[in-house]
């Protein structure tokens, strides 16, 4: 057995690999019938890589969700030949909002700048529908042949609370349930908070797993993300989906060919038992009810602080001189976003100077949100002698838990300055009592003036003029600098084009130290950073806008050359897949660094070579 198995091997590397190459077609399938209310789905099927996908106008019927989007790819050997069959889907939920005949027209791939056109889809839709829930399948089967259905993968996205106070700490955790082994993940697009003060406190590094029973079903859990949200105003805000694009990995089931070597010998060919289906998952949306904060016993020292905190204050001296300097220094802690934490308002004696106070920060950000601290350092100088007392400070917040507004209290403080005002202090316009000078005058000259002509007068003479005019000519020219500074400060687009080159240079030499040090994961992370974060400044495209549909547009709306736009998305692609590869399994990290490179610097010159042919 063992010297067939050899054999038949060295027939296989000897022998040319020939690939049988399938006529493209764009196909779609739906449904002929549907009851009115009823959702389904609306999948269009190639068997190419298509360069961009054209959907039809669904006139009539109700988009729910879409496109989602899978691939598949199977190679097969037969007497010595190979075949290798790719497969991509796009899939659309739609709900018949009415009774009628919808028609909907072909769709359209582009392959290579080639157009195909799938057959056009007619559905009836009637009063028929039975509402009763359907059967649920049976755990191994997934809802569509060859991709994971609804119940295989899904996120959930959690509040800590639904009806929080407007400026109450919310936390917003998405996590990934799901049953079939997943190869990679990546977040497509980012939810809106808009009205919500947000900031990220996902863990670093891998999410860890659990499992968890839903539905009777058995789901491996992992927190993919985890942001604390804080209201800003009151009434109902909603936080729109997360899209995640993920590799899946799926069993493939093939009946056995009667008379194959291979199968006979492997029950079943090796090398199309598994396949890897790119599929994208949207998580729900979350409506948050905002309760306004109440107005009844709201004190007068409340300035929209929500949470738990404390207050602290010290001064640094007690007795000190006059124009000494002493530091009155206030400290806010606790839970809750104290980076809006202002300073206190505090009635400084008119005998003192007080300086604006110096803001500094620890804050943390856990899985319970942000805490720390926020501190406000004043620095006082007394002008004056005696006993200078300083009211008591007060911060007032309002607590969720207890339902109440808190106010905290320090103080007050005395100070005990020694010495009267010094006489170098008097253009303080300070007396020594503290009272401000009003009406004093001081004179510079009481002795009477003799006048002495010397000559030629400066006043009204050309030097007199040149002068006179030089201020306006330089105010002129200041002025025409600062407003073409002002604007190229505005184009923000702009900025960050000029900038994108720089940034990338920059995060590519990090990765070249990264490869010098054999440090794969931060590799493969920064150089997917420099090829995002390049196409995101220098096409001009929002991070939350970035998904490879878009780059592939925003490419062609550029007018760069289909080959290079291809070359950077599958150098993208092999630089996520060898970010969540298995160990042995990842790109060598030399050769991604130098198509990362080349890349960056091809699309660099063409666009730039477009921009002088605009101009």
């Amino acid at each position: 057995m063992n010297t067939l198995f050899k054999t038949i091997w060295m027939c296989m590397l000897l022998s040319p690999a020939l690939s049988m190459a399938e006529e493209i077609r764009l196909s779609a399938s739906a449904p002929s019938t549907a009851g009115k209310g009823e959702r389904f789905r609306i999948t269009y099927t190639i068997n190419a890589r298509p360069d961009r996908f054209d959907a039809p106008a669904f006139e009539g019927l109700r988009v729910l969700s879409g496109p989602s989007q899978s691939s598949s790819t199977s190679t097969q050997i037969i007497n010595n030949q190979v075949t290798t069959t790719v497969s991509f889907s796009y899939t659309y939920l739609v709900e018949a909002p009415a009774e009628g005949t919808f028609r909907i027209p072909p769709a359209i791939a582009h392959v290579e700048s080639k157009l195909y056109h799938s057959e056009p889809l007619q559905i009836k839709v009637d009063e028929s529908y039975d509402t009763s829930p359907p059967p649920a399948r049976p755990e191994t089967e997934p809802a569509e042949p060859g991709r994971p259905g609804p119940e295989d993968i899904f996120i959930r996205a959690e509040a800590g609370k639904s009806d929080p106070y407007q400026g109450e700490q919310v936390i917003i955790t998405y996590k990934l349930y799901t049953r079939l082994p997943i190869t990679n993940y990546s977040i497509e697009r980012l939810p809106g908070f808009q009205d919500l003060w947000s900031e990220n406190i996902t863990g670093q590094g891998q999410p860890p797993t659990s499992t968890r029973e839903v539905n009777g079903i058995t789901y491996n859990v992992a927190e993919i993300r985890r942001v604390a949200v804080f209201p800003q105003r009151s009434g109902e805000i909603r936080i729109e989906p997360m899209e995640v694009d993920m590799g899946v990995r799926m069993r493939t089931t093939r009946q056995r060919r009667p008379g194959s070597l291979f199968d006979d010998f492997f029950r079943g060919s090796p090398f199309d038992s598994f396949q890897t289906v790119t599929h994208r998952v949207q998580s729900n949306a979350i409506t948050l009810a905002v309760k306004p904060l109440p107005a009844q016993n709201r004190p007068g020292s409340f300035r929209g602080m929500v949470g738990d905190f404390d207050m602290e204050a010290r001064m640094s001296h007690q007795e000190l001189e006059v124009n000494d300097a002493a530091n009155l220094v206030v400290t806010i802690s606790g839970l809750g976003n104290l980076r809006m934490a202002e300073p206190p308002d505090i009635q400084f004696p008119r005998q003192l100077d007080v300086f604006d106070p110096q803001v500094s920060d620890n804050i943390n950000s856990g899985r319970n949100g942000l805490s720390g601290h926020r501190t406000f350092d004043y620095v006082i100088i007394p002008r004056s002698g005696g006993n200078i007392d300083i009211p008591a400070i007060r911060f007032s917040f309002y607590d969720p838990q207890r339902r109440e507004y808190i106010t905290k209290t320090e103080g007050p403080f005395s100070l005990h300055v020694d010495g009267e005002l010094l006489a170098g202090t008097a253009g303080h316009g300070i007396h020594g009592d503290g009272s401000y000078l009003s009406e004093d005058i001081r004179f510079i000259h009481t002795r009477p003036v003799s006048w002495i002509s010397t000559g030629d007068l400066f006043f009204r003479s050309i030097y007199f003029y040149l002068l006179a005019i030089l201020p306006l000519v330089f105010l002129g020219v200041f002025l025409i600098i600062w407003r073409k500074r002002l604007q190229m400060l505005a184009d923000e687009s702009g900025q960050r084009t000029r900038k994108a080159r720089k940034v990338a240079v920059k995060r590519l030499k990090k990765a070249a130290s990264l490869l010098q040090q054999q440090n794969k994961e931060a590799f493969f992370d920064e150089i997917f950073k420099a090829l995002w974060g390049y196409v995101s400044d220098r096409l001009n495209i929002p991070v939350s806008g970035l998904n490879k549909e878009n780059v592939a547009s925003a490419f062609q709306s550029g007018k760069v050359s289909g080959e290079l736009a291809k070359t950077f998305l599958e150098n993208l692609e092999e630089c996520e897949f060898a970010r969540f590869a298995p160990r042995g399994m990842e790109s060598p990290m030399e050769t991604t660094y130098n198509k990362a490179l080349n890349t960056i610097v091809t699309i660099e010159k063409e666009l730039r070579q477009q921009g002088t042919v605009k101009s």
